[in-house]
């Protein structure tokens, strides 16, 4: 009977723990700032802080024959040339980098992750952009080439999402001093329970799709 209340325990123990919202704060000025927030655990994942190095104490070596020169082998395609979607986020910066970002969500929410998207909440979704290209004839043309792929990557995100709040402004800048301004602010959550519940639905697709070949 102990054990059964253990084990009870031990299950509702697990099912709070699933309730709980993972919170994303995201912020873009000039920089992407990503912040992520479990209960009172807060942890940036941009910008990522630089590792610091280890300095090693040289070693004096007794002098050796000069040996010969190894022949050059074929260049091999470094791991890290595969970088994930946040470093090429943090690297992409400026309002192309935001239009990246925006454009890239919109693919995925209506792709494999569709079912993880339904689940998101999305209590902030604010971005301006005053646009401001050197003279009025580029800034116009860019205008409407920003606008035609914005607005429709933030209508897919809103109807894929929960969304409770959102306001998108973008305004052309006939100045030629003035630059371009952008700013995005979003804050959104998600649940442990739906992603491990996604998770799941994916791994028995992936088993049964296995079992058929």
């Amino acid at each position: 009977m102990i054990a059964l209340y253990i084990i009870l325990g031990i299950l509702l123990l697990l099912f709070l723990l699933m309730l709980i919202r993972v919170q994303i704060f995201f912020k873009y000025s000039k920089t992407p700032n990503l912040t992520i927030k479990v209960l009172f655990f807060k942890k940036t994942l941009l910008p990522s802080e630089p590792k610091k190095k280890k300095t090693k104490k040289k070693k004096k070596k007794p002098a050796k024959k000069p040996e010969p020169k190894p022949q050059p082998r074929p260049e091999k395609k470094d791991k890290e040339e595969k970088k994930s979607y946040l470093g090429k986020l943090k690297e992409k910066k400026g309002l192309s980098g935001l239009m990246s970002l925006f454009t890239g969500l919109a693919k995925i929410a209506t792709g494999a992750l569709k079912g993880l998207f339904s689940h998101i909440v999305v209590h902030k979704l604010d971005i301006g952009i005053q646009l401001s290209s050197g003279d009025a004839a580029s800034t116009a043309i860019n205008y409407g080439r920003l606008c035609s792929a914005l607005y429709p990557a933030v209508d897919i995100i809103t109807a894929a999402t929960v969304c409770k709040s959102y306001n998108v402004s973008v305004e052309p800048v006939f100045d030629d001093d003035k630059e371009t301004e952008y700013y995005a602010d979003v804050h959104a959550h998600l649940r442990v329970i739906f992603a491990v519940g996604e998770a799941i639905k994916a791994g028995i697709r992936l088993l049964l799709l296995r079992m058929k070949l």
